[in-house]
């Protein structure tokens, strides 16, 4: 019994100096005081002659280096409340978890570019495309359509109004309509050495996937990128950003400009290529 004992004894104090370690691995990386996208990593740790080039307020790259995001501590968190147990983030962004039933990955980035065009009063811009292949676009919406289903038209049913909560209602039917593959038809593909913030990764199918690039530290001397991403998963959870395993934990994953489309990019639970690189096309 003392021998048992003894022996759990010795495997928690293994267990607690592993998970110091491993807090200590990934903390150099990180400003803990950090709350926005933008300034919670150290970019001085991403390596010699990288370097993120300037914003303009206004853009959805601005957008998305200032996200907010939750205390450095916090883990991902499923929408039922429980914490994410396979542990792949080193953030996780101060957003409300989009709810079960919509598709998780490609509707994070949707909400993501919604958002930022709505906040932006860039009305005009905001459309998203059904399965069907209907446009749904927010304009129409506001000044008071509304998608018939029946025959994938629209029809004036509703006083013009461009309010928050008219917005809401609009996003919620696009996100019950849209899918990873409809959201890949009308983004256009890029080239890894024109990538910037806002890009996206994605691979369609029944089991596809989708990552948005939030940051981009760029280095002429080694001709590469340093790309942070984020995604949502399935079932619903908060979106994180993710830590890059292969490379120290690090909040970075970097790709060779010289990379061709088969080259891989891997993430904790996916594993995408060059060739999935993607943009939203306005």
């Amino acid at each position: 019994m003392k021998l048992k004992k003894v022996a759990l004894l010795v495997a928690l104090c293994f267990a607690f100096v592993a998970g110091f370690a491993q807090s200590d691995k990934t903390s150099k990386y990180i400003n803990p005081e950090g709350f926005t996208v933008g300034a919670r990593f150290d970019i001085s740790k991403a390596g010699a002659n990288y370097y993120r080039k300037p914003v303009v307020n206004g853009t959805f790259e601005y957008y998305l280096l200032n996200l907010p995001l939750k205390p450095a501590s916090y883990k991902t968190h499923f929408a039922n409340g429980e914490e994410k147990s396979f542990d792949v983030q080193l953030g996780v962004l101060d957003l409300p978890i989009i709810p079960e039933g919509y598709h998780q990955s490609s509707g994070n980035i949707i909400r993501l570019r919604a958002e930022y065009l709505y906040n932006s009063k860039l009305y005009g811009r905001i459309h998203f495309n059904f399965i069907n292949g209907f446009v749904c676009s927010y304009a129409k919406w506001a000044a008071g359509f509304r998608v018939n289903n029946a025959n994938n038209g629209w029809e004036h049913s509703a006083e013009l109004d461009y309010s928050r909560e008219t917005f809401k209602k609009y996003l919620d039917k696009v996100l019950k309509n849209t899918t990873i593959s409809s959201l890949s038809r009308e983004m256009v593909k890029v080239g890894i050495r024109d990538v910037r913030p806002g890009d996206v990764l994605i691979q369609t199918g029944h089991n596809g996937h989708a990552v948005i690039i939030l940051d981009v530290l760029y280095n002429t001397v080694d001709n590469s990128v340093k790309l942070v991403l984020a995604q949502g998963f399935t079932p619903a959870q908060e979106m994180e950003i993710l830590k890059n395993y292969e490379d120290d934990e690090s909040p970075w994953f970097t790709v060779s400009l010289d990379s061709n489309d088969e080259t891989m990019i891997r993430t904790p639970q996916w594993t995408f290529y060059v060739k999935d690189l993607r943009r939203f096309g306005n």
